[in-house]
């Protein structure tokens, strides 16, 4: 019975320790945060007032407009003050883990001169916060109660197997010693 495999498509311990870290509250709220946000086309309700947006002048090619006006949005927002209008979640992962966005101030600042109009250049900032806080942990599903039990009868049934397997192969090892275990 070489190669004999049962295993299920089951979380680590290590993201099973992840989750257990937070209450189901708190995953609630981090997805209903989310669901509401994709709601309102990708961008979070977040107060502008936690961020402060200077201009400049925007780089690249694009003539006379690139060197008179400053279209070039630059959002600068405080972690602390994001991590009271963002679930615990994300703002625990975006401290521990970082973003690329992250300053060594604790500061999230982010740049876009995607555009010629500072408003959509303004908006293309909230917009990649919004993402850079989504990305920053990834928040598991709503397990059902059903789910639940066929997972750990799935587990009960892969354990059985395994036990199962085990005796056979030590089963075998005994009768080719000629004797039980034990009988020196």
């Amino acid at each position: 019975m070489r190669g004999f495999s049962s295993s299920f498509n089951l979380r680590s311990s290590s993201q099973q320790e992840k989750d257990d870290k937070y209450d189901e509250e708190d995953l609630d709220w981090a997805r209903s945060w989310i669901s509401e946000a994709n709601v309102n086309k990708k961008i979070a309700k977040l107060p502008p007032s936690i961020g402060v947006i200077t201009f400049s002048r925007s780089s690249g090619p694009g003539g006379q407009n690139v060197n008179k006006v400053n279209s070039k949005a630059t959002l600068r927002v405080p972690l602390d003050k994001l991590g009271l209008h963002i679930p615990r979640v994300f703002f625990e992962a975006l401290k521990s883990k970082g973003s690329k966005y992250l300053t060594d101030g604790g500061d999230m600042v982010i740049s876009s001169d995607s555009c010629r109009s500072q408003l959509t250049n303004t908006k293309d900032c909230w917009a990649k916060l919004y993402q850079a806080v989504i990305n920053s942990v990834r928040i598991p599903g709503k397990t059902s109660q059903g789910q639940r039990k066929r997972v750990k009868r799935l587990m009960q049934i892969s354990d059985a197997k395994t036990r199962d397997l085990k005796s056979k192969l030590s089963k075998r090892k005994a009768d080719r010693r000629g004797g039980p275990v034990g009988e020196w």
